[in-house]
């Protein structure tokens, strides 16, 4: 996975890197890091951190490809796909 996601551009990144998990965890494992990291980057707690337009936009994409990512995995765990 770690190969794909740096040499094969073409690829959408893989969503248990995007999380910082593994296949093996469970779906309330990869739910609970994913609120938290969801609540780390929301660009409402970043803009009430008082950070640039700049970084609260960044924050906006990462929170995107967060809930992109936990949705993948859910329907995959889920047979939802």
């Amino acid at each position: 996975r770690a190969i794909r996601a740096r040499y094969v551009v073409d690829q959408p990144p893989d969503p248990y890197e995007v999380l910082g998990v593994t296949p093996d965890q469970s779906l309330d494992e990869i739910k609970r890091v994913w609120r938290k990291l969801v609540r780390e980057s929301h660009p409402d707690q970043m803009i009430a951190r008082g950070v640039p337009a700049e970084a609260v936009k960044l924050a906006e994409k990462r929170l995107i490809w967060l809930n992109e990512a936990f949705d993948s995995i859910e329907a995959e765990k889920t047979g939802k796909a």
